[in-house]
């Protein structure tokens, strides 16, 4: 048979297969266990295959070709641009995720990522998602890492060069108003008091905590940034159904910005809470701190805002109650939510 051999093992060259700049290609079958109570996919464990497919593509694009003596780097998460659930996907369909470099600056790399779910029996693709994601390079084992040089992108025309850089310079300044933007979640236990009752945003809030361990690391060091996203969803998730009474599936997610890494070891405590509702949709802010057993202080790594429906009959968006805002921060918080709601929906009808 051709490809064969009576004389011992077969010696391969190691060549490229891919320019670095080709897109990655990721298939899984989705099973039950993939799924959240509402039947479909959890939007979890999609962000966490996003993230993955991510981290092939930049890491591949930072290490292909190079040449002898070079000194091999992975990648990490920094940033995850706004992202919408267009359609949910099922248990039984196959998830295929085509991942690209489309942009670099000197220590970053935009990563552009779409999702399809394939119906074997009816040979039909859905796309469901287009997630655009920014990674760092940092030596490999390093005990202090920081960022080093990427790679430039090739092949890209002064055009595309110039609205990669906008996309950057936007990303960019969109992480400083962020930081500034997120306030400390109120740590009180409140039993029968007006700030408790249903509907509220403390009846709602939780904080969940996550043992961080060697299987949500990439190399068993840092943890991924989709494992991490998947926390973010759980807890979002959870407030959400609190507040809807009522099962809840993610419909968008604002940009998540990575500010530090998370080591193994550490614990994440992520914590969501309500901040507005319209009609149909509910906006929740959640945040994360890791801690170091060693450390005993906690650090703030990540914000972000997600966006849930409810699901009533047939799978079909229901109402939502509306949140009681009590206090003048909670009130300046759903108007904040308010106009991001409002520039959502004008994004949507611009096709953006």
């Amino acid at each position: 048979m051709e490809g064969t051999s009576t004389k011992g093992p077969r010696s391969f060259i190691c060549k490229p297969v891919l320019p670095p700049s080709a897109p990655v290609e990721l298939s899984r079958v989705m099973l039950p266990d993939d799924t959240n109570p509402a039947g479909n996919v959890h939007g979890g464990v999609i962000l966490k295959l996003i993230e993955q497919a991510g981290h092939i593509t930049s890491s591949r694009h930072c290490n292909q070709g190079s040449a002898a003596g070079h000194q091999p780097v992975t990648t990490v998460l920094a940033r995850v641009d706004h992202m919408d659930f267009l359609q949910p996907m099922y248990v039984g369909e196959v998830s295929h995720l085509q991942a690209a470099v489309t942009y670099t600056s000197p220590r970053s790399m935009e990563v552009t990522v779409d999702v399809w779910a394939e119906n074997v029996l009816t040979c039909t693709r859905r796309h469901t998602n287009t997630a655009t994601l920014w990674y760092v390079a940092v030596p490999v084992n390093s005990l202090k890492p920081a960022p080093v040089p990427v790679p430039p992108l090739k092949g890209l025309t002064d055009e595309q060069q110039e609205a990669g850089r906008q996309r950057y310079l936007a990303q960019k300044a969109q992480r400083s108003e962020n930081a500034a933007s997120m306030t400390p979640f109120e740590a009180k236990l409140l039993i029968d008091s007006e700030q408790a009752k249903e509907h509220t945003v403390l009846a709602s809030q939780i904080t969940l905590a996550n043992l961080v361990l060697p299987s949500d690391c990439f190399g068993g060091e840092y943890l991924m940034g989709g494992s991490l996203m998947k926390m973010m969803d759980n807890a979002a998730g959870i407030s959400a159904v609190r507040h809807c009474r009522a099962p809840a599936v993610t419909a968008c997610i604002d940009a998540i910005n990575f500010n530090e890494p998370i080591t193994n070891g550490e614990v994440v405590f992520v914590s969501a809470r309500p901040v507005f509702t319209s009609s149909r949709s509910i906006e929740l802010e959640v945040r994360c701190e890791a801690e170091g057993f060693t450390r005993g202080s906690r650090r703030v790594t990540n914000t972000a805002y997600f966006t849930f429906v409810s699901l009533g009959k047939e799978h079909r968006a229901a109402p939502i109650p509306p949140l009681k805002a009590l206090g003048q921060e909670e009130r300046e918080r759903f108007e904040a939510g308010r106009l991001r709601y409002e520039a959502r929906k004008e994004k949507r009808k611009k096709g953006q």
